[in-house]
This record gives structure tokens, C-alpha cells and sequence, in this order.
């Protein structure tokens, strides 16, 4: 498979860089919000256009204020993706013209010499281009205007990133996601998801801050190691609904959706802090949405967790099971066996068990424990098979299916189970009354 060029998307804050993104690539993986600097780390998407494919990564917004937060940091992201970059997208504000900001940036590309296409973004009215002479001194070339908002002006640029770009084409034969484990990085805030994965990635790709909260957006990176390829979604903290506000209800919102695309969720604690509620329902939400999970113990290097005990807490309230890995994101002790459980995992999450062997063990935990009675009849048992996989959905024939009662459901899915190693996976098992 040809690998796409990369298109790294620069601009100052609230320029509009995550609008456009969104717009090119059709996509809403980017939080949008009117407050400048939203967009604090990289984004990365695969954008289709005319045949042809390149890779966007969207970028901080670059501001030289002293006391803008994460100013440092943000730049660093910045010039990382610049160097990295085949093509350039610099993203202005059409209406205001070129910023202080801007002039740094319009510096730094000139110095690196990497091709660049000017986009005058927010020209909602394309007749209004008052800023356009301004922006063309920059010395960059010719803007291109469009508003991302509403989409004007967005196939003309596509055209022309097309052509600068020598895009690759669509490749049928390309790998499909069954050679790539999906996997959302969860946590309650300040768990060290951020320097989790930049240990499993080996290169800083998402700001890490002490301050609680400072990833805002779900970030999609594929690694490759010796253990297969993963598709990261370093997802910003989850707090409990009701607490976040503003731009954090986005960001909350986007890290639940990021568990709809990921067959595995890391669950990361923190073992400097007691293991809790918090915990056990972000492990609950993750299953809700059919996600395999594992609980990642995160600090080790600080402190001594019970992790015995945090294991049985796991057991004892969640129905999945969870496996416990301890970790430190500062040593990178443990990464290697949480690869090998997300793995498993995977592996376990897609796997198709035989129908006899199924049957087998129905047949035994029936005979350890028949089907419950109401009204004086008994539920019965005849057959079950697996129906689909990616999570492991079962269909069980039974007699009368308003005879199920929920502890004997709970007993079936713990006794499959454990017969067939699903503890941290998602079991769907649906009882189906004879017609």
C-alpha cells in the first residue's frame, strides 16, 4: 500500500484550523468551540478526495504570548509536525488578516522550505477580500479562500492539495482494520493517559501536564511494535457528566463516542490515589459500549497499590472482569504485558467459538445448575450457537424466554467465562423463546 502524503494543518489560535479539518475530512474528531486554543495537540485523519488519499494532522494553535498556557508545548507540536510534513496547510482568519502569530509562523515555514498553501479561512463572503493583500505579502503565495464553516471554497482546496501533494491513490488492497487493534485510552483526569501513550509510542505526541485535564481532544495515532499494530485514542479525562461544563462537556462527549470505535479500552488508574467509584463506572461505561477492557495501574513508580485488591474489587462489581496490569508511563514498566493483554484481548474480542464446544459447556453448567422455575414450569435449554463476533454475541434457545431471570443470565455469562478465558470481553448472550 502507497503511504499517503502527510498534510500538517498550522495556524494561529482559532483560526479554524479544527473547522476545516472536519469539513475536508467529513469527520467531527476535532472539538470546535469559540474559544482560542481549543486544539492543544495533534490530530491525525485520512482525508479521500478525486481517487486519491492524504494524511491531515491537525495542530495546536501556534501563539507566542508568554502567558498563553501550554505556549511551549503547542509550538514544539507544531514545528514536529512542520518537519514531519510533505505539504503545508497555513490556515488564517480571512477577515482579520495576518496576526503577530501569523508572521512567526509565515518565518518558520519559509525556513523549512516545505511547499505551503495558504488558506484565508472564514470568507463567508468570498466578495469581501479586503485582508487578501495583506495575507499574499506573507510571501507565501496566492490564498486560497474558503469557509470551513459552511464549506465554501473547500473543493477548490482539496483540488489543488491533490496536486501539490502527488496524493496516493486509494489502494483496494490496502490492510482493513482486522490487522489493527482499535484501542481508547480512558481515565479519570490526570491519570497519566497522555504519558501512557507517549511511552507506548516513544515520541511526545500529546501535551503532558501535571494541571488535571489538559487533553482535550480524542487523538487517533497507529503504532506498530513486535507485538501487532494498535490505533490509539487518547481520549480527554472522563469526569462524571453532571461536573463538566463549557468546552469539557465536548471533549467528555467525543472520549465516550471514541469507546463506539475501539474494540479495547485501557482503563487508567491512578495508584497514588485510592481506587474508587470513578474508576469502576468509566470500567462500567467502557463495557456498556461493548468495549474489551483492561485496568492499567498507572505510577507504580510512586506508589505501592493493592493490586490484589484492586483486582477483586474489579471482579466483584463488574461484570466483565477486568484484568489488572501494573504500569509506570514515566519507566515504561509493564507496557510490554499491557500490549500483550490488549492483544489477547483483541484476539479474544473477534474470536468464533465452535458450536459444539458451546453446546458442551451449556450442557454442563445445566447439569451443575437447571434452568430457574416460574409458575411451576421450568426454563429448558436446547441449543446455542454464536452469531457474531467483535464482541462475541451468542443466541441460546430456550423453551420460554420470560422464564430467564437475571441471576441465572448472570450465571450463564460467568460460567461461558470462564470455559472460554472472556474475562475482561464483553459477552452478548440473547435468549430466544421456541416459535
Amino acid at each position: 500500500m502507497t503511504k499517503p502524503p502527510v498534510v500538517a494543518v498550522v495556524g494561529s489560535p482559532n483560526a479554524g484550523k479544527s473547522t476545516l479539518v472536519n469539513r475536508l475530512s467529513g469527520t467531527r474528531t476535532a472539538v470546535v468551540h469559540e474559544t482560542p486554543g481549543v486544539t492543544r495537540d495533534r490530530k491525525e485523519v485520512e482525508v479521500e478526495w478525486a481517487g486519491r488519499r492524504v494524511h491531515l494532522v491537525d495542530t495546536g494553535g501556534y501563539d507566542t504570548s508568554p502567558d498563553a498556557p501550554f505556549a511551549g508545548h503547542v509550538r514544539e507540536q507544531v514545528e514536529q509536525a512542520i518537519a514531519a510534513a510533505d505539504v503545508v496547510l497555513f490556515v488564517l482568519d480571512g477577515r482579520s488578516g495576518p496576526l503577530a502569530d501569523d508572521h512567526v509562523i509565515a518565518d518558520a515555514l519559509r525556513r523549512a522550505r516545505v511547499p505551503v498553501l495558504v488558506v484565508a479561512n472564514k470568507m463567508d463572503d468570498p466578495s469581501s477580500t479586503a485582508a487578501a493583500p495583506e495575507i499574499y505579502r506573507l510571501g507565501l503565495g496566492e490564498p486560497l479562500l474558503v469557509s470551513a464553516l459552511h464549506g465554501t471554497g473547500s473543493g477548490e482546496l482539496l483540488d489543488r492539495l491533490m496536486q501539490e501533494t502527488e496524493a496516493a491513490p486509494i489502494d483496494d488492497g490496502a490492510p482493513t482494520s482486522e490487522t489493527e487493534t482499535p484501542v481508547a485510552i480512558v481515565g479519570r483526569p490526570n491519570a497519566g493517559k497522555s504519558s501512557l501513550f507517549n511511552a507506548i509510542a516513544g515520541e511526545t505526541r500529546t501535551i503532558v501536564s501535571e494541571i488535571a485535564g489538559t487533553t482535550r481532544d480524542a487523538i487517533d495515532s497507529v503504532v506498530d511494535t513486535d507485538i501487532g499494530r494498535f490505533r490509539f485514542i487518547d481520549t480527554a479525562g472522563m469526569r462524571k457528566a453532571a461536573k463538566v461544563t463549557g468546552v469539557e462537556y465536548y471533549a467528555y462527549l467525543r472520549s465516550v463516542q471514541s469507546l463506539d470505535r475501539a474494540h479495547v479500552a485501557i482503563v487508567v488508574a491512578d495508584a497514588t490515589l485510592r481506587f474508587g467509584e470513578l474508576d469502576l463506572s468509566i470500567c462500567a461505561e467502557a463495557a456498556k459500549r461493548h468495549c474489551a477492557t483492561v485496568l492499567a495501574v498507572n505510577k507504580v513508580d510512586l506508589a505501592s497499590p493493592d493490586l490484589e485488591g484492586i483486582a477483586g474489587v474489579a471482579r466483584r462489581k463488574l461484570r466483565q472482569k477486568p484484568p489488572v496490569v501494573a504500569v509506570s508511563a514515566l519507566t515504561r514498566r509493564g507496557v510490554h504485558d499491557l500490549l500483550r493483554t490488549v492483544a489477547g484481548l483483541d484476539a479474544r474480542f473477534r474470536a468464533h467459538i465452535p458450536t459444539g464446544e458451546l453446546n458442551r459447556a451449556l450442557r454442563d453448567l445445566i447439569a451443575d445448575r437447571p434452568g430457574p422455575m416460574k409458575r411451576g414450569r421450568r426454563l429448558k435449554t436446547y441449543y446455542v450457537a454464536q452469531f457474531a463476533t467483535a464482541p462475541p454475541r451468542l443466541a441460546i434457545e430456550v423453551n420460554d424466554r420470560t422464564l430467564v431471570t437475571r441471576d441465572f443470565g448472570f450465571y450463564v455469562e460467568n460460567r461461558l467465562r470462564a470455559r472460554f478465558g472472556l474475562d475482561g470481553v464483553p459477552l452478548v448472550i440473547d435468549f430466544k423463546g421456541r416459535r
